[in-house]
């Protein structure tokens, strides 16, 4: 029996696939986004990386994406700080965790870093589901950068990486929920979990980034 993608699945095997398709598949279009004029003429191309904010059930995932956000602004001719530097100068101000920084002043960020680029982040959804029958990962994410001097967005995109399979044949199901339980445990292992979704979820945000 052969895997059955979110879109075939549909058609092949309606009746029986609607309810669950309903509720596990979700559309990762490319979403609107900002990029503001002013972006491209700040002239300090330091940026600091804010913890994000999760809304996942996985507590280390939001520093792990931060980590490989961080990459990609660099990759981008950006240079942001380094994030251990980065969270002693927010323990300062009272800041341990991306809830916290609703609280705080942009502004009084920026002071703290001498930097004007403030990037803040939602971690939306980070799963691996595998029933079985059902296996879905997904990464949902945003990003923003805001400058610390005027409270502006200058940057905002989402993206999502997801990778969703149904399986019809109870032996291959089964075959299935065994390969990636050993596929999450090696991920977490690693501390690489949701990682292919991860990057497909970054390059949906940095490719809407321009290059400094």
């Amino acid at each position: 029996m052969k895997k059955l993608g979110s879109n075939s699945g549909l058609f092949r095997c309606k009746t029986l696939l609607a309810p669950l398709l309903a509720v596990f598949s979700a559309c990762a279009g490319a979403g609107a986004y900002i990029v503001s004029p002013a972006l491209n003429s700040a002239n300090d191309g330091r940026i600091v990386m804010l913890p994000f904010e999760n809304f996942s059930n996985d507590v280390s995932a939001p520093a792990l994406i931060r980590e490989a956000a961080a990459k990609r602004f660099t990759g981008r001719g950006y240079t942001p700080f380094d994030i251990g530097e980065a969270d002693e100068r927010l323990r300062a101000l009272g800041i341990t965790d991306g809830g916290q920084l609703a609280a705080v002043k942009p502004a009084d960020i920026g002071a703290a870093f001498g930097a004007d680029l403030l990037c803040y982040g939602v971690l939306e959804d980070f799963t691996f589901q595998n029933l079985g029958f059902v296996i879905r990962k997904q990464v949902k994410l945003r990003l923003k950068v805001v400058s610390a001097s005027t409270g502006e967005i200058l940057f905002e995109a989402g993206g999502i990486g997801k990778d969703l399979k149904i399986y019809l044949d109870k032996e291959e199901a089964k075959q299935e929920f065994i390969i990636n339980s050993a596929v999450k445990l090696a991920q977490n292992m690693l501390k690489h979990p949701l990682w292919p979704e991860s990057e497909k979820a970054l390059d949906r945000i940095f490719d809407r980034l321009p290059q400094r």
